[in-house]
C-alpha cells in the first residue's frame, strides 16, 4: 500500500511563480527511509527537496535536504521555502549534517530570513587560479582564457564549494556553461560559484554582486538561486566592497534569477539571508512501499 504524502512546491527568492528557485517541501507525520527520500527527490527533480518532521517543541523541526543525486549538508532556498510553508514567526530547523541549527523568521510582509554558518573563502593560489581559468574557457567555449580575480574555498561545513570571481567586465548571465565539464575537471569541488560585480543596469537597481552556481556532481546542472552559496559569497563580497556590518543586495543571474539580501555577522561567524517566496503548486505524492524500506 502506498503512502500519501502532501507536498508544496515553493519558488524561493522571488515574488513571481516560475522565477526564483523551486523547492519541494514535505512536512512528515512519520519518518521516511533514506532510500525513500532519495527516490522522492529524484521524482521532483528539483535542485533540492526538504523533508521536515515536527518535534515535541512546536517551533522546532528536524530537517533533511536531498538533491536528485545525494543528501546535502545544507540548502538555503529549501530552508526559506520550508519556513514559508510552516508560516510561523520563528522556527528552528535541526539538521543532521553540517549546518547545525538553522534559525528562520517570517516577517508580516512574507519576507523570510534564515541564519546559516559563514564560509569565508581562502585563496587557493595562482596555480589553481590558472587551472580554473582554463577549465572555464573550455566549459564556456570562450575564445580566450578569462581573467580570474580570485579562486578560493571555505572550510567545513562548506567543503567542496569553490568560489570563482571572474573579471567584472564579463557578462556571466550570458555564459553557456557546461556543468559536466566543470564537474569533471574540478572533481574536488562538487559546487562551483561564478561571481562578479553587477552590470550597469543591475547596479542601478542597487545590486552589489551577481552570481551563478553549478553542481553537476550532485545532479544539479545549474542551481537557479543558491542560498548556501551566499554563505561564501557574503563574507567575500563584504570584504571586497568594504561593507562590514552592512546588508548587501545580491542577484543570482540564472535563467530563473532571484533576489537576496545578505549580511555577515563576523562576531558570530553567521550569515543572514533574506528573500521572498511564493507557492507554485500543492499536491499529494503516492509513495509505494520499497522492498528495502
Amino acid at each position: 500500500m502506498s503512502k500519501q504524502l502532501p507536498y508544496t512546491i515553493v519558488d524561493a527568492f522571488t515574488t513571481q511563480v516560475f522565477l526564483g528557485n523551486p523547492a519541494a517541501v514535505l512536512v512528515l507525520e512519520h519518518p521516511l527511509s533514506n532510500e525513500e527520500m532519495q527516490f522522492i527527490a529524484r521524482e521532483f527533480n528539483l535542485s533540492d527537496t526538504a523533508f521536515i518532521s515536527p518535534t515535541s517543541e512546536p517551533t522546532v523541526f528536524d530537517m533533511i535536504w536531498y538533491t536528485p543525486g545525494r543528501e546535502v549538508s545544507m540548502c538555503g532556498h529549501a530552508s526559506v521555502a520550508s519556513a514559508y510553508v510552516l508560516d510561523l514567526p520563528h522556527v528552528t530547523f535541526k539538521t543532521r549534517l553540517g549546518a547545525g541549527d538553522v534559525s528562520a523568521r517570517k516577517a508580516p510582509d512574507g519576507t523570510v530570513s534564515i541564519e546559516f554558518p559563514a564560509g569565508d573563502p581562502i585563496s587557493l593560489g595562482e596555480e589553481t587560479k590558472a587551472r580554473v581559468a582554463e577549465t572555464l574557457r573550455r566549459a564556456c567555449k570562450l575564445d580566450a582564457v578569462p581573467k580570474i580575480n580570485f579562486v578560493g574555498e571555505p572550510a567545513d561545513p562548506f567543503k567542496g564549494y569553490l568560489l570563482i570571481h571572474v573579471d567584472d567586465d564579463l557578462d556571466i548571465a550570458s555564459l553557456h556553461v557546461d556543468s559536466g565539464c566543470l564537474a569533471a575537471e574540478l572533481p574536488d569541488h562538487f559546487l562551483q560559484i561564478i561571481t562578479n560585480a553587477p552590470p550597469a543596469h543591475l547596479k542601478e537597481q542597487g545590486k552589489q554582486f551577481v552570481s551563478r552556481v553549478f553542481a553537476g556532481a550532485a545532479g544539479v546542472i545549474e542551481d537557479p538561486v543558491c542560498g548556501s552559496a551566499h554563505c561564501i559569497l557574503t563574507p567575500y563580497w563584504t570584504k571586497v566592497l568594504g561593507q562590514e556590518g552592512r546588508e548587501l543586495a545580491a542577484k543570482q543571474v540564472s535563467a530563473r534569477s532571484g533576489d537576496l539580501w545578505v549580511e555577515w555577522n563576523t562576531a558570530k561567524s553567521r550569515v543572514t539571508i533574506k528573500g521572498k517566496a511564493v507557492t507554485a503548486a500543492t499536491g499529494v505524492l503516492n509513495v509505494p512501499k520499497l522492498t528495502s524500506s
